[in-house]
């Protein structure tokens, strides 16, 4: 039994044990790595894509409505009742007598039927001539709308890719500061040494021991916390990645200061011509004027080519009553709505405040695009601006640690003075990853705020619809638009 409980343990353990080991499986992966796995796996494009295909199907819908339409109704009815009841009573009464004597009492014997159910079967063909605008008001509209559906679902590649990139530097950051706090653990450690030799020889005070100590401690919590920030980091790039949140990142890369080039006026003129956002903001204005048509079409006649026909009979198809039935037809039907109560008025009406929001949501866009591209380049430069203070701040406190070191081993400066150029020096490498981490972070915040292209140039884009390239659908302008490898 003891032997069973011991293989029954080393089961469990081998298990646990590989199922950590798969927990922690290590991605080695880079910038661009990232960016490819989150243009593939974020469930945000996803739904994107599922937004752009239904935009698509109701094109189609829209388009085909205009076509012609084919319907069929077909019913099977069980007959009963006292007067049918009846009329077959009367039927077999009658049937016995002479054809000379139901003439002469005037009765006929396909008034009185014997079939006991009825099938009608009708066929209708219709084709829309004319609807006052209504179809084709629906067809641009929803033409407006799917090219919006384009221009959105690259957006959303766009933000993606900007969170992805911040997410990425900031790995990068706290893993910065984690090897910053390990150097001010290894600096504090080597001075409490110093301490504890100065103070078993008696030329400093128990309260230099302790006050090391206790910063030391303090830089403990402070390399724990770095740690636990680098970690949610790493899951927070795996969740945009599509990776489980526990994947151990091998990253091997570092912050770095690669200058930009372009002012702020040719990142604006960028911007505004190639955000899709923006672009897509426009479609929105002119899917609601399309709505507005589609609205005032209940005013006007509808005008539609009809060609239908039917049977009736006992049997399913045929037409074998004694009275059966036969029909068909073929015109033109028109419907004017002539008086509504004022409905038509009150949908036109709806339809131009939703066009005139639409409008201000463009104008509102353009404003955002503003603002986003002056924030991120002004974000940018100050961040370039503070790389340079922060590097030479950094030989400048390191310096000063030095002295104070050598000072304070020779008796000459306190041990408070020493703690105080340690916690500066910290600071001042804090200070320059900080300033790494917001430079990489505003120029990707800048590339969205631009535009910059994915698989789509929304430029492009805007010029094939705009020349009539794009078809009735926007297949043309994704393949004009399409950015190459």
């Amino acid at each position: 039994m003891g032997t069973l409980l011991k293989i029954f343990c080393s089961a469990i353990f081998f298990l646990c044990a590989s199922n950590s080991v798969f927990a922690a499986e290590s991605v080695k992966i880079n910038l661009t790595d990232a960016i490819n796995l989150a243009l593939k796996n974020n469930r945000a494009i996803e739904q994107s894509a599922e937004d752009r295909e239904a935009a698509r199907w109701h094109l189609s819908a829209a388009r085909r409505s205009a076509g012609l339409h084919f319907s069929w109704s077909s019913s099977t009815s069980r007959i009963g009742g006292r007067m049918y009841n009846g009329l077959r009573e009367s039927r077999y009464i009658f049937k016995g007598m002479s054809d000379e004597e139901r003439d002469y009492r005037g009765y006929r014997l396909w008034q009185f039927p014997k079939y006991l159910s009825e099938n009608t079967n009708n066929l209708e063909l219709t084709f829309p001539l004319y609807s006052g605008g209504r179809l084709e008001g629906l067809r641009e509209a929803a033409e407006y709308n799917l090219h919006s559906a384009d221009l959105i679902l690259e957006n959303t590649r766009q933000e993606i890719k900007w969170r992805t990139a911040q997410a990425y530097f900031q790995v990068l950051q706290y893993n910065d500061l984690i090897n910053v706090r390990q150097e001010e653990m290894n600096n504090l450690a080597e001075h409490l040494e110093t301490v504890q030799i100065q103070y078993e020889v008696g030329t400093v005070a128990m309260s230099d021991v302790l006050a090391t100590n206790v910063q030391l401690a303090n830089s403990r919590q402070a390399y724990n916390s770095a740690q636990a920030n680098y970690e949610n980091a790493v899951s927070t790039l795996n969740d945009l990645i599509g990776l489980p949140v526990d994947t151990n990142l091998v990253i091997n890369d570092e912050l770095k200061y690669q200058p930009y080039e372009n002012d702020e006026e040719f990142c604006l003129e960028y911007a505004l011509s190639h955000r899709p956002d923006g672009i897509a903001a426009t479609y929105a204005v002119k899917s609601s004027e399309a709505s507005v048509s589609q609205a005032r079409s209940g005013n006007r006649p509808n005008l539609t080519a009809v060609v239908s026909g039917g049977i009736s009979g006992e049997g399913a198809f045929k037409a074998d009553h004694s009275n059966g039935q036969e029909h068909w037809s073929a015109g033109v039907q028109m419907s004017w709505s002539i008086f509504d109560n004022n409905v038509t008025s009150a949908q036109v009406k709806q339809a131009k405040a939703e066009q005139r929001k639409a409008e201000s949501q463009a104008k509102q866009q353009l404003e955002t695009i503003r603002l986003e591209v002056h924030n991120a380049y002004t974000n940018l430069r100050i961040a370039e601006q503070n790389i340079k203070i922060t590097a030479t701040a950094i030989g400048q406190a390191h310096e000063q640690y030095l002295i104070a070191k050598v000072r304070y081993e020779e008796g000459v400066d306190t041990n408070l003075n020493v703690m105080d150029a340690q916690e500066k020096l910290t600071q001042a490498r804090t200070n320059y990853y900080d300033a790494l981490y917001f430079y990489n972070m505003s120029r990707a915040q800048l590339e969205k705020a631009m535009g910059m292209p994915i698989e789509l140039d929304a430029a492009i884009y805007a010029a094939a619809v705009e020349s009539g390239n794009a078809g009735k659908y926007s297949i043309k302008a994704l393949e004009a638009a399409k950015v190459g490898e």
